[in-house]
């Protein structure tokens, strides 16, 4: 995990001193994200700046340190994340002067021809965020990793195009303003953890969306995607998951750094941390767990202490109290930058503390199964729920009903939020068709549920990703998603969606638990699938109700209706509470442009 940025002109070349001087400010804004920063490359012809904060996780010496460059000084590269392998390797041009990711990867595209880039992107295996530049041809290409893990984010000032891994490292150089609009905060607060598309919260910031890339002959920028999954139906064993699942865990094992396991004792996790063992690979447990009895994590706990305990190793228990979990919520909305739409934010936040506290850098997760291989309970997953009624994949179903049916007093706030900012719901569940179920009509099929499956994939997932890249590497970690491998995935689209759960409704993942069950205590395997509560204690629930009060509502407004007032519990409050402190962050004075 590292953080990389960058600035192309689209007129004119720039001054160099002046890229040098943006590179080093952008990448004193993400100085977190790595132990050491190389200074900034700059082109000879003032056409391209690229730079970057290295965490060194294979070859931890200083011949892997970016931006990093050909033997002929051509291609030069900046790479945020780790690509382990590819599925379809072109021939090395040089020999390898180390054994870090970066060099293999500046190998595979300083040998792509223009029309070869998308294939060369395509087989990567792993999680990325890429920028390279031709000095030659003066081209420059942006790349995101298939599944979105790593994010890339970019706008346009007035003469050229800026690019970093993190928000905050753009709205450094003064050249951008942090400007909110009404209307993208209530759909995004609408749909939730579907507010994972080209937008951000930010007015004029976008960010590249799972296997799309972007091309820059200056002043000409393309937006172009190199990989989607094919849904055809044939049938998949267990045997052939087993397969992939093994191969996926035997890239994701190696690294030069102390390494960690997100286990929260559900199927997921538990078999990336079994698998991992069994391998013989170092790796120590952790599972976040609500203090004081706020919430409900507890058979989180009961789970992950089974599953060590099998293998012999203690498990660590990161605790989240009642107090951290109010006082946490402006620090971490900031680093997020937007506002706290879940309780898993804050856990997660402070897992990762602990887990960097201990020396740990990798940390292996189970994220990415469910989207691919099962469902929860609930309103919003009927989407890819065989049991489900048919009616709920229609167009009036999914933009009126999807999200306010999830969560009714959640819906009730954000109708009162966008009558008082003057925002129509009905422009809001239009661009909800539009820009937010793209995904789920962009798939080439007609099977509603694999359509739902790849919405999950592009939207819901991304949304996940975001949240750990941004909360771990705020404590300079690095997440390895191990059900996040491109071969893994194809084999979920290729399955009949009838063959994950086959059995009676309420099951989850029968397919995945049949190929992993080995792995697994019986009980871990017969649990039912939980997500990560929010804490429902009512003194907590009393704390964000003052938190709320002190910070007044998101955009100064007034008037909240008593009875919605009363109603709201603790996820609303976070809610609210995190968008006001939020938005106030982002008035406090811009730095001097450069």
């Amino acid at each position: 995990m590292c953080g990389i940025a960058g600035f192309i002109p689209l007129g004119a070349p720039r001054e160099r001193q002046w890229l040098a001087a943006l590179g080093r400010t952008m990448t004193e804004a993400m100085a977190h994200r790595g132990e050491s920063a190389a200074a900034p490359w700059v082109a000879p012809s003032g056409a391209a700046m690229l730079a970057c904060v290295r965490l060194a996780v294979q070859d931890r010496s200083g011949a892997g340190d970016q931006p990093m460059a050909d033997p002929d000084g051509r291609f030069v590269l900046v790479n945020n994340g780790e690509v382990y392998a590819s599925r379809a390797p072109l021939a090395p041009p040089w020999p390898r002067r180390t054994h870090c990711d970066t060099e293999f990867v500046l190998q595979q595209v300083s040998r792509a021809t223009a029309d070869q880039e998308a294939s060369v992107l395509s087989g990567l295996d792993g999680m990325f965020a890429l920028a390279w530049h031709d000095t030659r041809t003066r081209r420059t290409v942006l790349a995101r990793d298939h599944f979105g893990v790593k994010p890339l984010h970019y706008c346009y000032t007035d003469d050229g195009l800026l690019f970093a891994s993190e928000v905050q490292a753009l709205l450094a150089t003064g050249l951008i303003r942090p400007e909110v609009d009404p209307a993208e905060f209530v759909l995004r607060s609408w749909v939730r953890m579907d507010a994972a598309d080209e937008h951000t919260w930010l007015s004029g910031i976008r960010v590249l969306q799972p296997a799309e890339y972007l091309v820059v002959d200056a002043p000409r920028v393309r937006l172009r995607r190199y990989w989607q999954p094919d849904p055809s139906d044939e049938v998949v064993g267990a045997e052939e998951i087993r397969a992939a699942f093994d191969r996926a865990v035997a890239l994701r094992s190696v690294a030069d750094v102390p390494r960690a396991a997100v286990l929260s004792g559900g199927v997921d996790s538990s078999a990336v941390f079994s698998a991992l063992h069994g391998s013989g690979v170092e790796v120590a447990p952790y599972v976040a767990h609500y203090e004081d009895g706020i919430g409900g994590s507890g058979s989180d706990v009961d789970h992950a202490r089974l599953v060590s305990t099998t293998h012999g190793v203690r498990l660590t228990v990161c605790e989240l109290s009642r107090r951290d979990a109010v006082m946490l919520i402006p620090e971490v909305a900031h680093r997020l930058m937007r506002p706290l739409l879940h309780g898993a934010e804050l856990a997660m936040y402070q897992l990762y503390r602990r887990i960097s506290a201990e020396g740990r850098v990798v940390v292996y997760s189970g994220h990415g199964a469910d989207e691919m291989w099962g469902y929860q309970d609930g309103g919003y997953f009927p989407v890819v729920d065989p049991a489900a009624a048919t009616h709920v994949h229609g167009r009036h179903y999914l933009t009126h009903h999807l999200y306010r049916d999830e969560r009714p007093l959640w819906g009730e706030l954000i109708e009162w939020l966008a009558r008082e900012l003057g925002v129509d719901m009905e422009d809001i569940r239009q661009r909800v068709w539009d820009r937010v179920l793209r995904e789920y009509r962009g798939l080439d099929t007609i099977d509603p549920l694999k359509r739902g499956r790849h919405h999950l994939m592009r939207r819901f997932l991304v949304y996940v990703n975001d949240m750990v890249d941004l909360t771990s590497s705020t404590y300079t970690l690095e997440d390895r998603p191990v059900f996040q491998d491109v071969a893994l995935a194809e084999l979920a689209f290729r399955c009949p969606e009838h063959l994950k759960s086959p059995s009676a409704p309420g099951s989850h993942k029968e397919l995945l638990k049949s190929a992993l069950g080995i792995l697994l205590p019986p009980a871990v395997v017969r649990r039912r699938k939980q997500g990560f509560p929010s804490p429902t204690d009512p003194v907590y629930e009393q704390a964000l109700r003052k938190l709320a009060a002190e910070q007044g509502l998101p955009f100064g407004l007034t008037g909240l209706p008593a009875h919605l007032h009363d109603a709201l519990g603790s996820g609303e409050l976070m809610f609210l509470a995190s968008s006001s402190a939020w938005l106030e962050r982002l008035r406090t004075p811009e730095p001097t442009p450069l």
